[in-house]
């Protein structure tokens, strides 16, 4: 994992995330009928519209209300230290100047770059800048047709269009802080492919979860969730001011404003509290303006940030206490997220904590058992005292030893056993009823 890198995205904390295109024009209204079914930036499959006549908006995507330097200086007083723009949703069209296609903002009515237009700014206002880049691409001829799950296999020559865009994104736009790529199920081969073109291109460029097949550098959560279980991996909640959309939608109902500020400013310290980033959207009008109430809503959250700012409190995570001669109590068991695709996307547990607090210089043994014989061998490694000791489990085996002669210093130790790997790649624990035995020996 890209240590330095993982911490400098960390202590970004809280980002603005845009969702912009031409399903802004329309704002989840077609022909004067509100589209009611899924998010509106969606609004090509979700409202069985003609795709020729959805693709002709182009002529209408002259933004004459698109400010960046005001659309970045919001973003700051809402608190936020970077900004996510996304540069081509499923719809395909392209939100900068791309060789691969003339479906494109730079051919719009706009004749605008709008990455190079947030990159620039985010640069000259010192925000850090990150791009969205959708998997799935309804305007590529080769691509398979639109579906209602979005989660599709991508054909070879797809694949080959994405990796030319993604080039062109990751080489033409300064230092890109995150990747944030969606739905799609690629395969293992094709999200190494562009793992290994970030890492050539952007190497602190940080990867999202949803590159999927267990690629990325961080998790991405479900859209609008926060963790259920203990995380012990860097991770981010992506949250919409209006959990119905992401995209501007003309007739949404937007609720009180001071419930609303309260109500992400609340979320937004629980999730960076708690060890995460989060990242809140908002749907630019189709003129390219912020909505007023979204507005309003970002510097009401930059008010109550400053009154009572955001911070990490991981030092508080309470582990159960190993006592010497006692039974092992149970651990805090800590999960990565692992899964092909959207829809196949889970927490499994990877990792056993536990806290040893000695009053004196000890020397001890480290053994573990079961309820019962392993169902299957395993490799694990213990985290003690700075140092780690790998063991093989064997199948069959109710109990072993994992070290002796162990020489531990007064004071507390976390003690935490895990599958082999980093926080993002590690296995699933096969048995999760395995405890500790610890034991004082004797010194000479």
């Amino acid at each position: 994992m890209k240590r330095e890198a993982v911490q400098q995205w960390l202590d970004l904390q809280f980002g603005l995330f845009i969702h912009f295109g031409l399903y802004s024009i329309p704002g989840g209204v077609w022909k004067g009928e509100p589209i009611t079914r899924g998010y509106s930036e969606q609004i090509l499959s979700h409202g069985y519209l003609p795709q020729a006549d959805y693709e002709a908006l182009t002529a209408q995507f002259s933004l004459p209300e698109f400010n960046p330097q005001h659309i970045v200086a919001t973003a700051k007083r809402a608190g936020m230290r970077y900004l996510v723009i996304t540069t081509k949703h499923h719809d395909g069209f392209c939100l900068f100047d791309t060789a691969t296609t003339d479906y494109k903002s730079t051919n719009a009515a706009c004749r605008r770059d709008i990455v190079r237009a947030l990159s620039d700014e985010c640069k000259s206002q010192g925000l850090a800048f990150g791009i969205y880049f959708s998997w799935i691409d309804w305007h590529f001829s080769e691509a398979l047709p639109i579906s209602s799950h979005n989660s599709d296999p991508i054909p070879p020559s797809h694949q080959r269009l994405n990796i030319a865009q993604l080039t062109e994104l990751l080489s033409n736009y300064g230092p890109i802080c995150e990747l944030w790529m969606d739905m799609g199920a690629p395969t293992e081969a094709q999200s190494q492919e562009v793992y290994d073109l970030v890492q050539t291109l952007q190497p602190h460029c940080m990867v999202n979860g949803r590159i999927w097949n267990d690629r990325q550098d961080f998790l991405t959560m479900g859209d609008n969730q926060l963790p259920t279980v203990p995380l012990n991996c860097p991770w981010q909640t992506p949250a919409s001011i209006y959990k119905e959309t992401w995209g501007y939608r003309s007739w949404q109902v937007r609720g009180d404003k001071d419930e609303k500020i309260q109500e992400l400013s609340d979320t937004a310290r629980k999730v960076v509290q708690e060890g995460g980033n989060y990242l809140l959207n908002i749907g630019l009008m189709g003129n390219g303006a912020i909505q007023s109430f979204e507005q309003e809503v970002l510097e009401g959250i930059g008010a109550e940030l400053a009154k009572d700012p955001l911070k990490r409190e991981l030092n508080k995570r309470k582990l159960p206490m190993i006592l010497l001669d006692q039974p092992c109590p149970e651990p805090l068991t800590a999960y990565r997220y692992t899964g092909t695709e959207y829809y196949s996307y889970r927490p499994i547990p990877t990792t056993l904590c536990w806290s040893l607090e000695l009053h004196e210089d000890t020397q001890l043994s480290i053994g573990w058992k079961s309820e019962g014989a392993l169902a299957k061998e395993q490799k694990l490694c213990l985290e003690v005292g700075g140092n780690h000791y790998r063991s093989s489990l064997q199948k069959g085996r109710f109990s072993d030893v994992f070290v002796t002669g162990l020489q531990l210093k007064k004071g507390k130790h976390e003690i935490c056993l895990h599958t082999i790997g980093d926080e993002l790649t590690r296995a699933e624990l096969v048995d999760t009823t395995i405890r500790l035995v610890l034991r004082k020996e004797e010194t000479l």
